[in-house]
């Protein structure tokens, strides 16, 4: 990606942005982050500016279309989500760590209509997502494997079943249209009390989707052509 943050401040190619531009860039995200979380993926550039304050030609000399302005939200999400895993990975109860990071992202995408788009459905893609997506995997593998080995998570939870946890809680704070918007918070604690370990669990019958099936559904990875 062309843009980022430096160590002394925000660049844009190989040139660090002038104060100005800098706070236009960070002003412009911040609509942004707002503008898509409360409508998803749908609104334009034009419908940033507003929000933003600011000339539409402001955002288009910062963010020459749409994509690479999600991309530049997307990175910040996933520099986020990061934090979130290496913070849980640190905690000193490997259950709570668990508790946290998965709290965390369930809060961020139930409140953001697009961030739950491109993350959960694949509705923007590149490849740059697709490597970022993909790479959480082996902090949930890490998270998973600590939770179990302290006999806090159920041994047949994989990294797998995480977007789909995740789906059901965003799913019902779409479902009560804005009445409800902190119901996400009911069912995790539902999911996570079906997912930790007791001496009196029955045994879960149905396989997990496995991570293959997963990357497909969300948009990492092609299928496999069907054999005639």
């Amino acid at each position: 990606m062309a843009e980022g943050v430096g160590a002394e401040g925000p660049v844009e190619g190989d040139r660090p942005l002038r104060r100005d531009a800098a706070l236009n860039r960070e002003k412009i995200l911040r609509a942004a982050r707002e503008v898509f979380g409360q409508h998803g993926l749908g609104v334009t550039l034009d419908d940033v500016a507003r929000h933003a304050g600011v000339g539409v030609g402001t955002v288009y000399r910062r963010f020459p279309d749409k994509d690479t302005l999600v991309r530049a939200l997307f990175k910040q999400d996933f520099e986020i989500r990061q934090q979130s895993a290496e913070r849980a990975l640190a905690h000193p109860d490997p259950w709570q760590g668990f508790v946290d990071f998965l709290t965390e992202m369930a809060a961020d995408l139930a409140e953001n209509r697009g961030l739950h788009e491109v993350i959960i459905l694949g509705s923007h893609s590149s490849a740059h997502m697709e490597t970022a997506r993909g790479g959480m995997l082996p902090f949930l593998e890490a998270l998973i494997r600590r939770a179990q080995e302290s006999g806090d998570l159920r041994p047949e939870i994989t990294p797998s079943d995480i977007p789909v946890m995740v789906q059901m809680v965003s799913s019902a704070s779409q479902f009560t249209q804005g009445r409800r918007p902190d119901i996400w918070r009911r069912c995790i604690e539902i999911l996570l009390n079906g997912v930790r370990q007791r001496p009196d669990n029955l045994p879960l019958t149905t396989p997990s989707l496995g991570n293959e099936t997963v990357e497909q559904v969300m948009g990492l990875a092609r299928p496999a052509p069907r054999q005639e």
